[in-house]
């Protein structure tokens, strides 16, 4: 009897652990990512506490004139936040920030 139940907890364990969903921690706890465009490349990062939102920012070198080039475009944005979607999300929605970037929501299979 004691074996089935074992197996059973071990099961149970192995899918709460297997990534196949997503919580808060996990979220947070992702990298910070570079996503290129064909004009930009954007850092994307988690933001801790926002649910599941990645933070878009322009990643320069020191040699990138952001002045020169303009601000990136809201479908080159869009671009950078549909790339950056972790196995398991879809993108929902991009609001503009005033620093030049952008928060993108995701809607994530949360387990």
């Amino acid at each position: 009897m004691r074996f089935p139940i074992l197996a059973a907890a071990l099961w149970l364990g192995a899918c709460a652990s297997s990534g196949s969903g997503w919580s808060a921690s996990a979220w947070d706890g992702l990298v910070p990512q570079t996503i290129g465009t064909q004009n930009y490349a954007f850092l994307a990062a988690p933001m801790a506490g926002q649910g599941f939102k990645l933070k878009f920012t322009i990643k320069t070198d020191g040699s990138f004139g952001v002045a020169s080039a303009g601000p990136p475009t809201q479908a080159e944005l869009e671009e950078a936040a549909i790339a950056a979607a972790p196995e398991g999300c879809r993108f929902v929605s991009l609001e503009l920030t005033p620093d030049g970037g952008a928060e993108a929501e995701y809607d994530c299979d949360q387990g």
